[in-house]
């Protein structure tokens, strides 16, 4: 047998600890997130508690424009979604919403925006990185940059997925960023331990250990 392969990434986290008996989350993603919806699996981690999780996951979603048009209503975005679960006391908002969006300025007006929301709301937030690869590998890098800028200067939690997912391309479907089935348990797990390490105060360090020869 092949040996193991560790990719590891250490991520910021500046956040002060969450500690209630239940810790409740809220997750927003596109359809690179969506397997989080379709396939149950991805979200055994997500399930255990102390965890209270719900998910706003749907394709064409942008983080504060509208997205696509189903029917005759616009896929709400990041933003709304957020504001829409006011009052239920969210402890984590998480965002892997992005790949619908164009441009590095907006992105960083939608991250102030959404931070400023998260944080009237009393939440602590977790913003996902982008993966860098087919047809959003040049917007992707791009995006990342501000991500991480934005998180240090803003205080915000980041799960750097892109550097988790860099050479895992069994994880994905053919376009080389939406998900597999095995893709998206690895992403529920990867969250579940971001998630841990912010309610116990720590920095988020993911480790992802796969068999070299499983391909």
């Amino acid at each position: 047998m092949a040996g193991l392969l560790a990719v590891v990434a250490t991520i910021s986290s500046s956040v002060s600890p969450v500690r209630a008996e239940r810790i409740n989350v809220l997750i927003l993603g596109d359809s690179v997130a969506s397997v989080l919806r379709w396939s149950p699996p991805s979200m055994k981690a997500l399930w255990k508690q102390p965890l209270s999780v719900t998910l706003e996951v749907w394709g064409c979603q942008k983080l504060v424009d509208a997205g696509c048009i189903e029917g005759d209503v616009a896929q709400p975005s990041a933003l709304e979604l957020i504001r829409k679960h006011r009052g239920e006391n969210f402890d984590i908002v998480v965002v892997a919403t992005g790949y619908n969006d164009t441009g590095a300025a907006y992105l960083q007006k939608s991250i102030r925006r959404i931070h400023s929301e998260v944080s009237k709301q009393g939440a602590d937030l977790l913003w996902l990185t982008y993966r860098e690869n087919g047809n959003v590998r040049i917007k992707a890098r791009s995006f990342n940059k501000v991500v991480k800028t934005q998180a240090k200067k803003l205080k915000f939690s980041v799960l750097d997925w892109e550097a988790i997912a860099r050479k895992q391309k069994h994880w994905f479907t053919g376009d080389g960023v939406h998900m597999n089935a095995h893709g998206g348990i690895r992403l529920g797990n990867h969250i579940r331990r971001a998630l841990d390490a912010m309610i116990a105060g720590q920095p988020i360090a993911t480790t992802t250990t796969t068999v070299a020869s499983s391909g």
